[in-house]
């Protein structure tokens, strides 16, 4: 997932990109709060991360105004506070990696319930469409996953190298980058390469 990190003043921002990097979390730091919504502007960020200072409240009216939608996490705050609202973690100080951890590993499922939420479906042969579901997103690619015969054979011995997406409101076509094949549970995972462009509505739609 992509984190924002706001830390003003630094003081617990690169422990936390550090552990976050060894989860192979993408990270990224910032010390002011129009920075901070800049960045946010942008529909990357999956989790927003306040350190000890908490957020000014230009930052703090912003998130809850136009990102509703986005995990917040505090992190080396003094003491336990209930998680209420968009609080969906709390990390007292001293910071333990295993709590962080257990932390992004609830918001992860969270988000995978919000994507697989969002209808999708690919154009199939003959132009019918064949349902599916919708895996992973990212400003690079797009990860569609299905277990229908329909789809299975769609991305059957003859794999397409260009695939048509509808998901939500939004289409989208790319080329196909991997696939995986889970033949145990009859499942099978297409990435397909996107641009951030392209893919925003839908990052943004998961934070509204």
């Amino acid at each position: 997932m992509n984190v924002l990190i706001f830390d003003a003043p630094k003081s617990v921002c690169h422990l936390v990109k550090s552990l976050l990097l060894t989860q192979r979390h993408r990270a990224a730091i910032s010390g002011d709060p129009v920075d901070a919504i800049l960045k946010l502007e942008t529909g990357i960020f999956d989790i927003l991360i306040f350190g000890p200072e908490g957020a000014p409240p230009e930052l703090a009216d912003h998130v809850e105004r136009e990102f509703p939608g986005l995990p917040v996490v505090l992190a080396g705050v003094p003491q336990t506070v209930p998680c209420i609202g968009q609080i969906a973690a709390v990390l007292p100080s001293p910071i333990s990696a295993q709590r962080l951890i257990n932390a992004f590993i609830r918001i992860d499922r969270w988000r995978a319930k919000r994507l697989n939420e969002i209808p999708c479906q690919i154009a199939g042969q003959d132009g019918v469409s064949v349902a599916c579901r919708l895996a992973d997103l990212s400003p690079e690619s797009v990860v569609i996953a299905g277990e229908s015969d329909d789809f299975l054979r769609h991305f059957g011995p003859s794999m397409p190298r260009r695939v048509d997406t509808r998901i939500g409101d939004t289409l989208l076509s790319g080329d196909v980058l991997r696939d995986e094949n889970d033949a145990l549970r009859r499942v099978r995972k297409v990435s397909i390469r996107t641009t951030e462009d392209t893919v925003r509505p839908l990052l943004l739609q998961l934070l509204k």
